[in-house]
Parts: structure tokens; sequence; C-alpha cells
């Protein structure tokens, strides 16, 4: 009240710093120590010549306050008919935050629709990055196996006339891709690989047993046709296996890909056979890489019963494992966290009421407050918000507070008088008066020493457009202040009757029904507690809704989706081998390495922390998919051609299923550092998979089938 008893009627930065000399001349010890927030922010104000502005509003509540963070909800136009439908509402907003003219506001996107665009970008961006090293890193790997510059430009080329058909289906069938479909490409590469491996490496194996390249064609076709349409069959059927599940992400992969078999299939019996006819006469016959690993994996052979007793009980203790598997229902988890959409999001949760939270619909205030106050008493609930809860409470109490302050400052205190005499002279006078006062003072503090100096240094050394600068940022953010306590001081008394319509509206219904709002007393980010927030909160208010019920019940429904896909796949996966294979030893035996690697793979998982997630989740049943085709081509083999004591290991089979597994591995294990955590959990959990489903066709199976012969 004395400072805008001087300033009123001649308002200037000189009329300040007067006012602070003289407050500094009258003061006694325990003056000064109250002048000392004032000093500081002179201190401040002066020191940094970047825009800062004296900081009126902490001065005034007597604590230091920080830059109050707003949220403004926006809805912006999304347009369907592109490829990324948000992109130009975020551009343009982007746009008109690069413009804003204030340094010290900070402006950041995040919302629903501002993730799902970065993660759209993201998983986009890393899908064409993970198919483009996919088929670099399987072109690598195929080179290797087939010796050839030559030979591998007629595999590449039919991969990617398969990957270019499967693409057309997918623009023909459905017209879209999603943040899982987009996978398609890589899965493609790694699988359709396979067909190209085994037909190219049984060509190269007849031609160096000295067949002509028209004679080793039809050969070939003999040898590896029947085993390669299995394969695309059950591979496909894998695939198939998604469709009926009720999340569309992954139904539309198990279209895409599994149809992507059966592309495969048809250009590696028809284009691969085509261009092999010509590229071969000029290819140059090579004796292969020798496989070391054939010559290691033999004496396990002989011994099948203790490998045989080594997978059993490696399967029951992986089974001993599988309680512990467990399902992250929260998409912010699967998200790149290095988005800006998702670094603010979560700087809103530590800093705000989370969005993570449940409400209830009842009818009307009496039971609003009813549910308020059964919600309020559980352990895992913080606090609980109701329309009532928008009105202050005591509120004559505090009326009577603000009259009595309105009679202090008197009727126009925010009316402020500019100084007709200031001049940035009279400032610089009045500041080296300051800082006269300054160095004078007895037992002088660190702050007031270090004004002193800063004082002395503006008055001699700075120049006049500096000196108006700095009285602009002196009282700038004065009147403002002024005119928000006037505006707080005409404060009445209201009840929720006579809130804003707009606020209201979000509260209450038009027929009277009331929204209670109840949140978590620990951040439910954390799968565990939001299970302990639901069982708690929904065991007394079962009707109770909200983003941690959506994700627990979208959870739930998958995960149950997922057992009846690895089930289907199972079932007719087993069904075609019977029927194509014509016999249920056999077709038991080339499932047997599968569901194996598939029990370690998740009990791996839990050793190591994995969670199944809403993207990686496909894992499973598709490995049965995958896997089944490495030990259909060993069976196939050992039935039909069987090589060194009359296994398929020394064969080109086994040479070609080792190099398969290597692409698909290669191929899947790119999504593995995706930025997009979903895609990266899918990835390797992928190859992780294989990797075990590969050792176990190459060790367990040749094992069952010595002991099958």
């Amino acid at each position: 009240q004395p400072l805008l008893g001087r300033l009123q009627s001649r308002f200037s930065a000189e009329q300040l710093v007067s006012v602070v000399d003289d407050s500094l001349a009258r003061a006694d010890t325990a003056g000064r120590e109250l002048l000392q927030p004032l000093l500081l922010e002179l201190s401040r104000t002066i020191k940094t010549r970047d825009g800062y502005e004296l900081d009126w509003r902490s001065l005034m509540s007597g604590e230091d306050m920080p830059q109050p963070a707003q949220v403004i909800v926006l809805e912006p136009v999304l347009e369907f008919d592109r490829v990324q439908p948000a992109r130009r509402a975020m551009e343009a907003l982007r746009d008109d935050i690069a413009a804003l003219s204030d340094p010290d506001v900070q402006v950041s996107l995040t919302g629903t629709v501002a993730m799902e665009h970065e993660e759209l970008v993201s998983v986009t961006a890393g899908a064409s990055l993970a198919g483009l090293l996919a088929l670099l890193m399987v072109s690598a790997v195929l080179y290797f196996a087939l010796r050839s510059i030559l030979l591998l430009c007629v595999t590449v080329i039919t991969l990617l006339v398969g990957l270019v058909g499967t693409a057309a289906f997918a623009a023909a069938s459905i017209g879209h891709l999603n943040l899982i479909s987009v996978a398609f490409a890589v899965l493609y590469i790694g699988l359709g690989v396979d067909f190209v491996i085994h037909w190219t490496l049984r060509f190269q194996e007849l031609r160096r047993q000295g067949m002509a390249a028209e004679e080793a064609l039809p050969a070939t076709a003999k040898g590896v046709g029947t085993s390669l349409i299995i394969c695309a069959v059950t591979t496909a059927a894998g695939f198939y296996s998604f469709m009926p599940t009720p999340f569309a992400g992954v139904s539309e992969l198990g279209l895409i890909s599994g149809t992507g078999m059966f592309i495969s299939l048809l250009v590696s019996v028809t284009l691969l056979p085509a261009l092999l006819s010509v590229a071969a006469p000029m290819a140059a016959v090579r004796q292969p890489l020798h496989w070391r690993g054939a010559d290691l994996l033999a004496p396990l052979g002989r011994r099948p019963h203790r490998v045989v007793v080594i997978a059993v009980l490696l399967g029951v203790a992986a089974l001993a494992l599988l309680p512990g598997v467990r399902f992250d229902n929260n998409p912010l988890n699967l998200r790149d966290p290095s988005t800006e959409s998702v670094r603010s999001f979560k700087a809103l949760l530590e800093s705000m009421e989370p969005p993570l939270n449940l409400a209830v619909l009842v009818s009307g205030a009496g039971a609003a407050a009813e549910t308020a106050q059964v919600a309020a008493q559980l352990p895992s609930v913080r606090s609980v918000r109701t329309l009532a809860d928008l009105v202050p409470a005591e509120q004559q109490r505090k009326l009577d507070t603000l009259a009595d302050l309105e009679l202090l400052v008197g009727p126009d205190f925010a009316q402020l008088q500019e100084d007709p005499d200031a001049s940035h002279a009279g400032l610089q006078r009045a500041l080296a008066q300051l800082g006269a006062r300054l160095s004078l003072l007895p037992d002088a503090s660190t702050l007031e020493q270090t004004l002193a100096g800063q004082i002395a240094d503006v008055t001699q050394r700075v120049s006049e457009p500096v000196l108006a600068r700095l009285a602009n940022r002196l009282t700038a953010g004065l009147p403002y202040e002024l005119q928000r306590l006037a505006e707080g001081l005409g404060a009445q008394a209201f009840t929720t009757e006579q809130l804003p319509a707009s606020l209201a509206n979000q509260w209450r219904t038009a027929d009277g029904r009331e929204l209670v709002e109840i949140y978590p007393a620990a951040d439910i980010s954390d799968n565990a507690a939001a299970q302990v927030f639901l069982d708690e909160v929904r065991s007394r208010l079962p009707r109770a809704t909200g983003l941690p019920v959506v994700h627990h019940e979208a959870g739930a429904t998958v995960v149950e989706a997922f057992k009846l896909a690895f089930v289907y796949a199972l079932i007719i996966i087993a069904a075609l081998l019977w029927w194509l294979l014509r016999d249920v030893r056999d077709a038991l035996l080339v499932l047997a390495p599968i569901v194996l690697g598939a029990l370690v793979t998740a009990a791996f998982a839990v050793v190591v922390g994995i969670s199944f997630n809403f993207a990686n989740i496909i894992a499973l049943p598709l490995l049965l998919g995958v896997g089944v085709d490495n030990g259909v081509h060993m069976v196939h083999r050992t039935r039909t051609e069987p090589g060194v004591e009359g296994g398929a290991l020394h064969t080109s089979t086994s040479r070609a299923v080792l190099f398969s597994g290597l692409t698909t591995l290669a191929s899947f294990g790119n999504l593995g550092f995706s930025s997009h955590l979903g895609m990266a959990s899918m990835g390797q959990l992928l190859a992780i998979g294989m990797a075990l489903t590969l050792a176990a066709t190459l060790i367990l199976l040749p094992a069952l089938l010595r002991l099958r012969r």
C-alpha cells in the first residue's frame, strides 16, 4: 500500500527506484530483510538483458510463482482421405507457434490427435527404413548362401516382384495400411525369401551333380515343390488366424501377409525358374560354403534319446514360467518417447490432474456427493471432483477478507498515472543514488553488494536505448497485476447454478445427471497400479469408466483373441500337415520343435522382463506359421531323398533352412531398432522366437526323425 501510494500519481521506473532508495534510508535491520525480495527482483531485471521483466506477481504473493501452464483444447479438421489425416492441422499449428513474438511463451502439442499423428510418422519412417535395411541384410545373407552375384540379382528381383504384388493386393482389398499392417513389407521379405532360397539352393545342388539347367529346373520342382506348397499353406494359415480377432490392425496384417505367402509361392514357381533358365548358363557352378554346423550337430542326432529328454525338460520348465507372462495394455508405452506429444503428455501427468482417471455419471447433485464420499474413502484414490467442487467453500469469510483488502489499498489503486517528468536521465540519476546508498550500508548482504555493482555498471556504461528497455522491464508487469487484483476484489458469492454454461455443461447433462471424476493416488501408467485402482473403484462403483477401463478391457479382449488365434493356428496347421503329409507322426514331428520354440520364447520373455503388448502379441501365433516351414522341408527331404546317415543335415535342405532362418532373423531384427517401441518390441520378440525355433528345428527335429526311423 505505501508503494502504491507513491506510484499511483507518478508511475515510472525512476519513481520506483526512488521509493526503494527512500525505503532503504528509513529501514532498520528488520526492514532491510523485508526489502530483500524486491532487491532480488531488481538485481535479476538489471542483470538479465534478454527480456526478463520484474516479477510483480511473486512480489505481491510473497512467494516465487511459477509461470502458469494452461491447456488449450482444440478440435482439428482431420482429412481421412490422406495418409496423414492430421498433417495440415499440425503444420498450421506449428506455423502459429513459430510466429509467436514472446520468447517467454513455450507451447507444446499433445493429446490423442497429436500423439497418433507423430506415431504414424514414426511408424511409417521406421517401417520404411526397416524394409530397406531388411532387403540389404537379406541380400548379404543370400550372397553368402548362393556365392553368385547373378543368382543374387535373380532372387532379389523375384522378392521385389512379390513384394509389389502383395502391396497391390493390400491396396485393392483394404485400401490402406495401419500402424501394425505397415510392417507387412518387412515380414514379406523375411518370409518370402524362404521359398527363393530353398528353390535356388536345390537347383544349385542338382547343377553340381552334373545336371544341365533345363534338366535341373523340373527336378528342383519335383524335389521342393511339394514342401513349398505345404509351407505356403501353413504360413498363410498362421497369418489368417489373425483375421477373426477384433483388433483391426492385426486382422488386416493377417489378411495382407497371409495372401502375400501365396503371391510369394506363385512368383517362386513361375518367375524364378524363368529367370534361372536365363541366368544359369552364365552363372558359374561353385561349391557351397562348408557348413560346419552340420558336423557339430550330427553327433547329437546319434544320441536322440538324450536330445528328446532335454527338450522335454526345457518344455516343462517353460510351461512352469508361463503364468508369469504379462500384458502391457497402456498404448502410451508403445509410442516413441522422444516425440514432442509423448514428452508433453508425460509432463502433464506430473504437473496437473492426470487425464488417466475414472468417471461416473450419476443422477443429480445428491447422488454425486454420495458417490464422491464413497470414492474418497478408497486407498487407491487421491481425490474426487464434482460440479460442486467448482464452487469455493466459506465464501462469506473470503469476501470479508477481500473487503478489508480493498479498504486498505483504496478504490482506485489500479489507476496508475504516468509520471510526466520521467526521463532516462532521471532513471540513471535515481539508480546512481540507490547504488551509492547500497555501497554505504553497514553489514551489506551479498545481494546488496551485488546489486550495487550491477547498478554501477548500468549507470557508467549503458546507453539510452538500454535504459529505455530497462525502464520498461521494471514497470511493464505492474499494471497488469494490479488489474488482476482489482478484478479479484470484485468477486461475488455464487452457486453451481451461476457457473458459465460452457463450464457447467462439462459436468452436468441436460437431463440433470452429473459427472464425478476420480483421480488415482498412484501413477497408473504402471499396469499393476492401474489394476489395483480399477479393482478398488469398480468394486464399489461398477459403472465407473474412463481411459484406464478402455485400456484394461481392450487388453483383455486382445489377449483372449490371440489365445484363440494361437489355438486356431495350431489346429489348422496340424490338420493341413496331416492332410498334405498323409502321416500323423510326420505332422507331429514337424509341430514338436515349433511348439517348443513358442513355449521357450514366452518363457524367455518372462525371464528377461519383456511384456506382451498390442503390437508384439502377434509373435506366438505367427511363429507357428513361420517356423513350421523349416520342419516341413526337413521332414520332406528325409522322406524323399535322405542324405548322409539317412538324415537331411548334410544336404542343401539344411543349408537352406539355416540361411532362410538367418534371412528371417535379419528381416525381423531390423524392426527391433525402430523408434516406435511397439514396433521395436514386435521385431525383438519375433527375432528371439525365430532364433529359438531355428535351433529347435536343427537340433530336436533330426533327433526325432532318427527315432522315427
